[in-house]
């Protein structure tokens, strides 16, 4: 029970940090083991972060954001962050070419901020 609490404050406080950030993201999302409650001591704490049309990947103040985050996550949990990091046009062809992170985060993803991970993964029609 003890984990579940610890789980559910990490998901807190991350939704909480980013939901703070200048520049919004079109999602952010934990899966991997911690979103499934079967991580320990040495897992990565994954992230999944869709940067939004028209900022730069090297835009100074979005990198300032990914890192923030990054030391966050270490800070709370000793464990470091993973972070995957798309630029939002790249979104369809993840949608279309399902590379296996993407089966993960629809199946396992907890939306921090932004649209459901599930919706913006959904399969093309």
């Amino acid at each position: 029970a003890a984990l579940t609490r610890l789980r559910s404050t990490l998901i807190e406080r991350l939704g909480e940090l980013i939901v703070s950030w200048e520049i919004q993201p079109v999602n952010a999302s934990m899966f991997g083991s911690t979103a499934r409650g079967d991580g320990d001591t040495t897992s990565d704490i994954d992230l999944f972060v869709v940067r939004p049309s028209g900022v730069d990947e090297d835009d100074a103040q979005w990198r300032s954001q990914i890192d923030a985050v990054a030391d966050a996550v270490l800070a709370w949990t000793g464990n470091h962050a993973s972070i995957a990091e798309i630029p939002e046009a790249d979104v369809a062809r993840l949608r279309r070419e399902r590379p296996p992170v993407v089966e993960e985060l629809v199946k396992d993803g907890i939306t921090l901020v932004g649209e459901s991970t599930a919706n913006i993964l959904r399969k093309p029609r």
